[in-house]
Order: structure tokens, then C-alpha cells, then sequence
């Protein structure tokens, strides 16, 4: 499992200058690369290696991460169809030719010569470094971020049971009855929401202004520090119990709640908005690095079969929260969908029986299901 952690840093000129050859650099590789016809990185490495080590002057590393990040840029240009430029100023060295000691990083640049960075570390920077499980990778070095990759080898525990997730646009339901509040995600799409719409309405023409605002970060950021709290309590839950996460797969929601379906405006831009795929992508990778198992299911019919009986309400609407089956449950929406999508999970768990077991369970096809009785008597005297 690979974590990529993120350190800030004070840009200095000299460290925006190393930044800027670099982007001079991968620019110069792509156009080489699409003149000339290559295809494959270890080609473009070979043709500009000389070449940029006699002009720039740099150690014999730096042609190495330039091509490998040209190529990605030529590969998404062939994708997607765009210019191969690159525009940001960016950075990439492998693990074997930087160092970190006591939060600086030291990284090559030009023979004699290397960028020593401060990083801005914390208990939980520092609590990867104190780790000798794990094993730093590559470095990518930004304008104001340094991002260091961390590796370990992780073992997939066994559970003992499965724990079934229902995600909702204000909170997430565990089939144990837990409940995380992600209300605090829609408020502050809300909040923010009404800041750009009266912020246009003042100043219309401003496009520089508009595009500082437009770009700030600052919502996602916080959104996703909430996304991330709310991952780690229910994969430490998951992991300090022993259980497998069991999730649903949502698709096509977007899509149901496009325009002309007859919804308000307000409604179809929170689920637009609605983050349920970053949630579970943060649970996903959190319950790899600490080696809980993960399934996805069908997310079908969920919240309208009852996990008692197994009656199917055909008629629920979504604005109804309970409802009363016919055997005489009155069942909570959300946590009966959860309990069936734990239900639907099919990773092994210990003390599970398995289909078509009778008695005691068969280790292998053909032996007698009495058990055997070793007595202490019988090993005494023989």
C-alpha cells in the first residue's frame, strides 16, 4: 500500500528557480517527443538524457524524473486530445536520490550543488518517519507543497463479520445503528454557494477578482477534512471489531437528478455537489492501509426490501424516512438499508456456516461426521 503525505514549505527564489528549469525541461522533452515520434518513456530517456546534462548542467537523476513526467503529459494529451504542455511548476525525483533528516528535505539539483527545503511537520507528519515499517518513495515537489509517498506491506485480516454502510446526502448508517452526521458537508456548500452567487451579483465585469475567488480551495478543503474524520472512525470501528466494510455501489445518481426532471434548482445542485464518491474512495484506502477487506454491492432496492421478511414496498417515496411492513416492523429507512447492504456482502468471515452444512461442518468430503475421541487412558497405555 502506497500513502502519499503532504508537507508545506517557504518557496524561496532559488527553490522556484530549480522549479522553473524542470518545467523548462518536460516542456522541451514533449516537443522532442512529438517531433521526433517516440513511444515509450525509456526512449524519450535515452534521447534527451545527454542532452539535458550537457545544457543544464544538472546530476545524471534529473533526466530521469523529466522524462517519466513528459510521457505522462504526452499519453493524457493522446487521451484526451490536448496541447502536451506543461503549465505548473512541478517537480518529481525518486527515492534513491533525495534525503530527509530532521524535517529537511535535501534534494540534487546541479553537480556540488543541492536545494536544501524546511518542511512544516506536525505529530502526524512526524509519525511517519518514526515508523520503521515504512518506506519512503518518490518525492513530488510543488510551488507550496512537497508530497512524499510512504509504502508498506499490509495483510488482509480475516474478519469476523461485516459491517454494511448506507451513505446519505446529510449522513452515513452503519447496520449496528451508528450514525455519522454529514450535515456539516452540506452547510458549507451552502454556505459558500451563497457567497459566489452574491459575489457575482456585485461585481459581474470583475473577471480577475472572480478568478481568485473561483479558484480558492478553501471549501474543498474543508469539505474534505470532514470526509476524512468521518473515514477514519469507521475504519478504526471496523478494524478494532474485527468486521469487513461492506459499501454501495452508486451510479447513475447525477444522471437521475439532471436538469428537466422536474426537481428544484436547489435540490439538483446539492446532489451534484454530494461527495459520496470521495467518502468512499477515503474509506477504501484508509481500510487498505490498516488491512480491512472492502466489498462493493448492489444498491438496489435497499431501503424498500425489509431485512425481516424480505417484503419489497414497490411505493415508498424518498421523502419517507419510516415505514411499516405488513409483517409489522416499522422499519427506519436508512438503517434497513444498511442491514441489507451488510447482508449482500459476501467476503468470509470466521464462525460464518457455510451453505449446505449439516452438524458439524466437513473439513473434508467423505469423512465420517461423528467426531473421534482420543482418551487419555488409550495414549497412556499404548
Amino acid at each position: 500500500m502506497v500513502k502519499c503525505i503532504k508537507f508545506a514549505y517557504e518557496p524561496t527564489p532559488f527553490t522556484r528557480e530549480v522549479l522553473e528549469t524542470f518545467r523548462d525541461m518536460v516542456n522541451e522533452a514533449i516537443r522532442i517527443c512529438l517531433q521526433e515520434g517516440i513511444r515509450g518513456r525509456l526512449g524519450l530517456r535515452n534521447r534527451v538524457y545527454r542532452k539535458f546534462r550537457d545544457h543544464y548542467g544538472i546530476v545524471s537523476c534529473f533526466p530521469y524524473s523529466v522524462a517519466e513526467v513528459a510521457w505522462s503529459i504526452v499519453k493524457k494529451h493522446r487521451k484526451w486530445g490536448r496541447r502536451p504542455i506543461a503549465k505548473r511548476l512541478i517537480m518529481k525525483i525518486d527515492s534513491a536520490s533525495y534525503s530527509i533528516s530532521h524535517s529537511t528535505l535535501s534534494l540534487p539539483f546541479k553537480k556540488g550543488d543541492r536545494v536544501l527545503v524546511p518542511l512544516r511537520c506536525g505529530d502526524y507528519h512526524r509519525s511517519f518517519f518514526m515508523d520503521p515499517t515504512l518506506k519512503r518513495g518518490s518525492v513530488t515537489v510543488t510551488e507550496d507543497s512537497v508530497i512524499v509517498a510512504f509504502s508498506k506491506c499490509t495483510t488482509t485480516m480475516t474478519p469476523r463479520g461485516r459491517i454494511g454502510i448506507d451513505l446519505n446526502e446529510k449522513s452515513a448508517v452503519l447496520s449496528d445503528g451508528t450514525r455519522h452526521d454529514l450535515s456539516e458537508v452540506a452547510r458549507l456548500h451552502t454556505e459558500y454557494g451563497v457567497r459566489r452567487r452574491d459575489f457575482y451579483t456585485r461585481h459581474p465585469r470583475d473577471r480577475r477578482l472572480k478568478k481568485k475567488f473561483a479558484g480558492s480551495s478553501r471549501e474543498k478543503q474543508r469539505v474534505r477534512q470532514v470526509l476524512h474524520r468521518t473515514a477514519k472512525q469507521i475504519v478504526e470501528s471496523a478494524k478494532s471489531k474485527g468486521q469487513a466494510i461492506v459499501l454501495e455501489m452508486l451510479k447513475g445518481i447525477r444522471y437521475a437528478h439532471k436538469k428537466g426532471n422536474g426537481e428544484g434548482r436547489g435540490k439538483r445542485r446539492r446532489i451534484s455537489q454530494w461527495p459520496f464518491h470521495v467518502l468512499q474512495a477515503f474509506i477504501v484506502y484508509k481500510a487498505a492501509w490498516a488491512g480491512v477487506p472492502v466489498e462493493f454491492v448492489g444498491a438496489a432496492w435497499t431501503s424498500q426490501t425489509c431485512h425481516l421478511c424480505h417484503y419489497v414496498n414497490r411505493k415508498l417515496k424518498l421523502t419517507e424516512r419510516e415505514w411499516l411492513c405488513p409483517c409489522g416492523a416499522t422499519l427506519d429507512r436508512d438503517l434497513n438499508a444498511a442491514i441489507n447492504i451488510q447482508r449482500r456482502g459476501k467476503i468470509p468471515c470466521l464462525g460464518e456456516v457455510r451453505p449446505g452444512a449439516q452438524g458439524t461442518d466437513e473439513a473434508v468430503k467423505g469423512n465420517p461426521t461423528t467426531p473421534v475421541i482420543l482418551r487419555a487412558e488409550a495414549l497412556k497405555s499404548t
